[in-house]
């Protein structure tokens, strides 16, 4: 009698211990799922790290996903569809539920296959997650009954990647954001990022289309002929931009308000000249000055041959220095009216004197 009530004994130990385990997996979750409505996927996390990230069909503004933190409640293999006011559809390929049901511990919702692969991507469900077939039978293959699940709503994700940092947008299904550049500061001001971003750069970059991938453009500083420019540029991938506000010193307008750093030097060969610190992160510019009377000009000149001063200056002399010893050559030389050979002003005006360093790019006039 006394042994057999010790291998009762043994057996319920042994029963409690089964038990007992069984427990503890279903509470130690190994899985977790986390959906990102206008993303439209699913991420498969494995020990707080993103395993597999699946496509998904999430739903319509009229019948949105809801948001929140749930677990995986049931999961039924060949589901039978309940659709209200009409005859349950029983598995098989007219049932939209396709092979698997994942039931939320939200009543009424769930993760799901589909009969109809074209919606995965969008916005068109009635608020459940559909999945392609495979994916939602590999899904179930994995988690089990109290798996968490997260829906969340993330318009912008942000990853870096080497010394880059990316941005996407995703669309707005729901229109819960109405100022594009609040929602890309909220998202960026979680993360640490490795440079400076010039932001009025990334606004001006920035698409309306949505979905979009933008690497964040890198603040460069900027030095005009030695000395700080009041206005910075910026690097995006292998392309330098400067602000346009610089085609002024020649007395131009830009519609633009940036213009690419090579497509400028070609459009100003002879005017300018560039050199980019990529260590320091720097962009250097040298143009021909002019100085008149021991002041800069505010006009920048240019050199072909030899160098070629704006007009402005030329009707300056006039007024200090009298008319031009030869006037039908001051102006007729005048391309297009906007520059005169300094040839030309030293044959106008012999008493002008002149100063010209080739190797800095530095006029010097007096009288």
């Amino acid at each position: 009698m006394a042994k057999l009530k010790r291998a009762r004994l043994i057996l319920v130990f042994c029963f409690l211990l089964i038990v007992g385990h069984r427990g503890a997996a279903e509470t130690n979750h190994e899985w977790m799922i986390r959906i990102n409505i206008p993303a439209s996927t699913l991420e498969l996390l494995r020990a707080g790290q993103v395993w597999r990230r699946f496509p998904v069909a999430v739903g319509k503004r009229s019948t949105p996903t809801p948001l929140g933190r749930f677990t995986i409640e049931v999961i039924i293999e060949n589901p039978t569809w309940y659709p209200t006011g009409r005859s349950p559809i029983p598995p098989g390929a007219d049932n939209p539920l396709g092979r698997y049901w994942l039931g939320l511990s939200l009543k009424g919702y769930g993760i799901h296959g589909n009969n109809d692969p074209l919606s995965i991507g969008n916005p068109q469900s009635n608020g459940c997650i559909r999945m392609h077939n495979q994916d939602v039978e590999f899904l179930a293959g994995l988690v089990r009954v109290g798996t968490p699940v997260e829906i969340v709503y993330q318009t912008v994700k942000v990853e870096t990647a080497g010394d880059k940092t990316w941005l996407t947008l995703y669309p707005d299904y729901y229109r819960r954001f109405t100022r594009v550049q609040e929602e890309i500061l909220t998202a960026i001001d979680q993360r640490v990022l490795r440079y400076p971003v010039h932001w009025d750069g990334l606004w001006w970059l920035l698409e309306d289309d949505r979905p979009q991938v933008i690497e964040l453009p890198r603040e460069l500083r900027l030095v005009l002929d030695g000395n700080a420019y009041p206005e910075t540029a910026f690097l995006w991938g292998d392309q330098a931009f400067l602000p346009a506000t610089l085609a002024g010193l020649w007395g131009e307008i830009s519609t633009a308000p940036y213009l690419e750093l090579m497509e400028f030097m070609r459009n100003r060969a002879g005017q300018v000249y560039a050199v980019f610190d990529q260590q320091k992160k720097v962009i250097n510019l040298h143009t021909l000055r002019i100085y008149y009377k021991g002041r800069l000009f505010p006009r920048r000149g240019w050199f072909q041959d030899e160098p070629y001063i704006p007009r402005e200056l030329a009707e300056l002399l006039v007024q200090d220095c009298g008319p031009p010893d030869r006037p039908e050559l001051l102006w007729a030389s005048a391309e297009e009216d906007r520059w005169v050979p300094l040839s030309t002003l030293t044959a106008c005006w012999p008493e002008l004197k002149v100063n010209f360093d080739a190797a800095e790019w530095v006029l010097t006039l007096g009288l």
